[in-house]
């Protein structure tokens, strides 16, 4: 594609007016033209090189806008290849809501675990939440959760020991574990506690997600307790941004009891 000096200077213009970053101007350009078919389904767009002479940007910059295309579901990015688009005019997605147990086994569906490994490791912030020594071993559960046969998420659990040392690895036959715990061990959850965070992917992430180090994922981890309050479980995963999100809902006035 030939370097367009109105496309550069449409971006920078409207980082000038409207105060936006100048990834979001891209962002902004590359959606319009794929909405009006300049690119159409299956096409691939050029390569990152191409569109950073063509808007006159940083790498960097052309990387952040088609992460967010990614995520607002206009292309589907694989390591070393071009942006592929998949749809001219996604529909809207509001997420899984995430509010009970019964919220948790939905969105999982029917994702299919292929266990990574099921060994002792350190891990001491996880000691630390168990109320464990920092240096206690302890099991670990590695998988990849895929579905229609495309991995989505890697998934690393912990559990406190007197809990991990009476699962085999053949127990594992559920992506949601923790009815494992259930099925195996009677262990009933009383409580989850759900934090999530934005990181950039690792090489670990793009070796076992099909995507590139430094794309965007969302992280996870769940802390699960039992009817004794006690932490049992803590459960962490790692999915692309592009193909995870979540929602829940705000009380702005006080419910009838």
């Amino acid at each position: 594609m030939e370097i367009s000096e109105q496309d550069a200077e449409t971006v920078r213009q409207g980082q000038l007016e409207g105060r936006q970053p100048l990834y979001l101007s891209v962002y902004g350009l590359l959606r319009d033209e794929i909405q009006v078919g300049r690119w159409k389904v299956g096409a691939s767009l050029p390569s990152e090189a191409a569109l950073s002479d063509r808007f006159q940007v940083s790498r960097i910059t052309t990387r952040h806008a088609l992460r967010l295309l990614e995520a607002d579901g206009y292309i589907r990015k694989a390591q070393s290849r071009r942006p592929v688009v998949t749809a001219a005019a996604p529909p809207r997605r509001e997420g899984w809501f995430m509010e009970s147990l019964a919220d948790i086994v939905a969105m999982v569906g029917d994702a299919r675990l292929d266990i990574q490994s099921w060994q002792l490791e350190r891990s001491a912030p996880d000691a630390r939440d168990f109320g464990l020594p920092l240096a206690t071993r302890l099991h670990c559960l590695r998988g990849i959760l895929s579905r229609n046969g495309r991995p989505y998420a890697r998934s690393i659990i912990y559990f406190r020991p007197e809990v991990g040392s009476r699962l085999p690895r053949g127990a594992f036959n559920d992506a949601v574990v923790f009815r494992v715990l259930q099925r195996e061990l009677g262990i009933h959850i009383e409580d989850v506690r759900m934090i999530v965070w934005a990181e950039l992917a690792s090489e670990e992430d793009a070796r076992d997600l099909g995507c590139e180090v430094g794309d965007a994922i969302l992280a996870t981890q769940l802390l699960y307790r039992d009817e004794r309050a006690s932490l049992i479980e803590i459960a962490y995963s790692r999915a692309l941004a592009s193909q995870a999100r979540l929602s829940t809902r705000l009380v702005t006035s006080a419910r009838d009891p």
